[in-house]
């Protein structure tokens, strides 16, 4: 592997990364292709338990509640790393995470211990319209990732300032559950449509809802370009080492400007996406952290489409992995919420000075 011009990170972060990268290569290289075809299998909960060791079941919740109480930034280190092997497995692992971040506004440790057992994650609705009516909640919410028998799933139910962060359990009374079949990527995981009629909740957060959907946002959005940045090492990873094995015209394809600069662009892919979180991860505001988001995706899909390129007609093959790069990729784009939708989201933003 080439060296790659990272700008330099301090200390903390360049430890973390390197503890990340050793994980994501011993524990989920060796299971990324059984993973991808295999929900709920025991290597994804062995992956997990590991993944817990190193404190990823609960890295922003503070250390009073029994997290760890790491920065954003941090969180975002280890999912790039994790993306780099699996970018399903490290986008569970962002939504259960995303999924803890309305328990910092609140005093229940007894809720983080048990949210953060390992099986099963936690995961958070990012779509669909949901009331909390009288104590119990009503709604649908389609296409929520991560969806696993038990697991506590996070929803902001109503609109404007009277929406509330309650959490409800999969399985349970009132809770209906529609999985769906053929979701394109992250196949770590099932997807489903949660309809929900009368709903108990497990818990709904009293005060600071407001704040709690500012940082689950944060979240979610800097989570993703960190996952859609180890996609595009990957597509790099993999597009670099074919080009410099593969023949055409009698010289390898590397020797070909076009393909070159294919590479280059990946090359400056990675570097704009690590600016662009570690800039966004220094500020509270939220813009800064879905124009990330939004770049960061945007790259990844580039990068995989031009990685199968690269590898010709066998960059449709699943024995080279660079398909399921492109799968992986689209839903960088397509979760919290639309690109097109976030994009008028930042205009309206922006004209209101908010």
């Amino acid at each position: 592997m080439i060296g790659v011009p990272w700008a330099r990170e301090s200390k903390q972060y360049t430890v973390l990364r390197s503890n990340a990268l050793n994980f994501a290569v011993s524990e989920l290289a060796p299971v990324a292709d059984d993973l991808e075809n295999t929900v709920d299998s025991p290597l994804l909960w062995k992956a997990v338990e590991k993944a817990g060791e190193m404190g990823m079941l609960a890295a922003l919740v503070p250390e009073q509640l029994g997290g760890e109480g790491v920065d954003l930034y941090s969180l975002c280190v280890a999912l790039e790393e994790s993306a780099v092997e699996s970018a399903g497995f490290a986008a569970a692992l962002l939504f259960h995470n995303a999924a803890l971040v309305p328990l910092v506004y609140s005093d229940r440790k007894d809720l983080v211990e048990e949210f953060t057992r390992g099986r099963p994650l936690c995961t958070a609705a990012t779509a669909g319209e949901t009331v909390l009516e009288e104590g119990k909640v009503s709604g649908s919410a389609p296409f929520v990732f991560n969806v696993m028998e038990g697991a506590p799933v996070l929803l902001f139910a109503g609109s404007g300032e009277a929406r509330k962060a309650a959490y409800v359990r999969v399985g349970a009374s009132g809770v209906e559950t529609r999985i769906d079949p053929y979701p394109l990527g992250w196949r770590v995981s099932e997807f489903a449509t949660l309809e929900m009629k009368g709903a108990e909740p497990h818990f709904v957060l009293d005060g600071s809802e407001r704040e709690a959907l500012a940082a689950t946002e944060r979240t979610l959005y800097l989570g993703l370009a960190a996952v859609a940045n180890g996609i595009v090492r990957k597509a790099f990873q993999k597009a670099y080492d074919y080009a410099r094995q593969r023949y055409q015209a009698g010289k390898l394809i590397i020797e070909h400007q076009a393909m070159r600069l294919m590479l280059a662009r990946m090359l400056c892919a990675m570097e704009e996406g690590r600016a662009l979180i570690r800039r966004a991860s220094g500020v509270e505001d939220l813009a800064p952290a879905i124009i990330a988001w939004r770049r960061a995706g945007a790259n990844a899909c580039q990068a995989a489409m031009d990685g199968v390129q690269i590898h010709g007609g066998y960059g449709y093959m699943r024995d080279y992995g660079m398909e399921r790069l492109m799968r992986d990729a689209k839903y960088c784009q397509m979760f919290p919420r639309p690109e097109e939708e976030q994009l008028l989201r930042l205009l309206d933003m922006a004209e209101s000075g908010s």
